[in-house]
């Protein structure tokens, strides 16, 4: 027996040699002429699919009848790389590869493999070399646990509301892994599967466009095939402008009264934070105004004297990733807040330094149908300058329905704007019939109904 790389064989010679030897050995037996019948080897083994983990050992078996005196061939994608008999022991086809993976397992022509690789996938065939050569042919395909080679994202995870945001998930593995992709929010405790919705993927990677700061936090890339699966993780830092909050976004004052606006700053630290008039830079040392900044707070004074100091101020904040405002107007025109309803029960408040002159109630039905019906509100008794108002549709006399109302209030200088309608359900209310007297001509007095109410039916009835 033996091992080798394999050469192209004359295989008739081979046989006709051992014909000649076999005619030598008779004639020194005294001959005899007749032939012996020869019973041809089959293989009893079925074609089969080997699925190999890499770094495994793999046995393709090749089981043939009658065995004895054999001769094998194996060949590996139509190559040959081996020819030889059964042996007791293990056979080292080193030849082959340079490397001692490949063997003819001991007292048989199956063949091992051992240490599997990515390059020993694909067909081997065993064959019998005789008249009628039968052969068998299996396939081996190599299996890889799914692995993570390298997950990232573009700019180190770290980029400004806006901008797009690129995942990718390098992954290795036989069949090749799937992947899915998961955001698992700040604290990594959401883990909310990404889908089309939420961006455009690709083979190995998944692109965000226009991110916002809410998509900061954690993400996830799993992969997984029939062997094994892997996850890994990174972190997203999505940075965005300031954002501004103003408490009032309109303030009544009057001449010589302080009034006191407010902003804050959320989300993001800002650099500069920075007021404006009419959008005009207020500078810090102006005589004028009064701002007190600390940390993400800066409130602005003014006490208005004159017309000309009422009108439209800004605070705007700005950082590295960009600016942001919002405005306030100073006005002495009425400020109408929190109008809303229970029901026919209305309720607002009002802020206004100056007399007040009129509160009017605008009401149209619902679905937009019809003019809008204007009922006046009664002033309040006192002055101050700030109202807290309650009124009451059902003493308007309004019918049953659904209506919008809406409210503005004129003082001593303007108009105020109207609010925000608010819906009003007015039900039907129960009908009560109110005790009458009947008066009877000659008798100097009225009785009540329960008295003459059966006397008084029977004369209609009669009439």
């Amino acid at each position: 027996m033996y091992s080798r790389e394999v050469e192209d064989i004359n295989y008739d010679d081979v046989l006709a040699d051992e014909a000649s030897d076999d005619e030598a050995q008779n004639d020194a037996d005294g001959g005899n002429d007749a032939d012996e019948d020869v019973e041809d080897a089959v293989i009893i083994t079925q074609a089969t699919n080997y699925s190999v983990i890499i770094g495994k050992t793999v046995r393709l078996e090749c089981k043939v009848e009658p065995a004895d005196g054999v001769v094998v061939q194996w060949t590996r994608n139509n190559s040959k790389f081996f020819i030889g008999t059964m042996k007791t022991t293990e056979q080292d086809l080193e030849t082959i590869s340079g490397q001692k993976r490949f063997f003819i397992a001991a007292n048989s022509t199956d063949l091992l493999i051992k240490d599997i690789q990515f390059e020993d996938s694909g067909f081997y065939k065993c064959e019998i070399l005789q008249a009628n050569p039968p052969s068998i042919q299996h396939h081996i395909a190599i299996l890889e646990s799914a692995k993570i080679i390298r997950f990232y994202a573009s700019d180190n995870g770290v980029v400004r509301e806006g901008q797009d945001l690129l995942l990718t998930c390098e992954v290795s593995g036989s069949p090749p892994p799937q992947i899915l992709w998961s955001w698992g929010g700040i604290d990594g405790n959401q883990n909310q599967r990404l889908s089309e919705k939420d961006g455009e993927f690709t083979a190995n990677s998944v692109l965000l466009r226009d991110v916002k700061h809410e998509s900061s936090g954690k993400y996830y890339c799993y992969v997984f095939n029939n062997v094994a699966h892997a996850q890994a993780e990174l972190t997203v830092n999505v940075l965005r402008k300031p954002r501004v909050h103003v408490h009032r976004t309109v303030i009544n004052s009057d001449i010589n009264v302080e009034a006191v606006l407010q902003c804050s700053i959320h989300d993001e630290l800002a650099s500069h934070i920075r007021w404006y008039k009419d959008g005009r830079l207020i500078s810090d040392s102006s005589s004028q105004y009064i701002i007190s900044t600390e940390a993400q707070h800066s409130n602005l004074t003014v006490v208005p004297t004159s017309d000309q100091d009422f009108g439209t101020f800004t605070c705007e904040a700005e950082n590295q990733n960009g600016k942001h405002n919002r405005s306030i107007d100073l006005v002495q025109s009425p400020v109408v807040e929190s109008f809303s309803n229970d029901g026919p029960r209305l309720t607002w408040t009002i802020h206004s330094h100056q007399p007040l002159e009129e509160i009017e109630l605008q009401l149209r039905d619902l679905n937009g149908e019809g003019e809008w019906r204007t009922l006046s509100v009664p002033l309040p008794d006192r002055r101050h300058h700030e109202y807290e108002m309650i009124y009451s549709l059902e003493d308007a006399e309004i019918d049953a329905g659904k209506y919008e109302a809406t409210l503005k209030v004129k003082n001593n200088k303007s108009w105020s704007e109207h609010t925000n309608p608010t819906v009003v359900d007015i039900e039907a209310q129960a009908q009560y019939i109110r005790p009458a007297s009947v008066y009877l001509p000659g008798s100097g007095h009225s009785i009540r109904p329960s008295l003459i109410l059966f006397p008084l039916i029977y004369l209609l009835v009669r009439l």
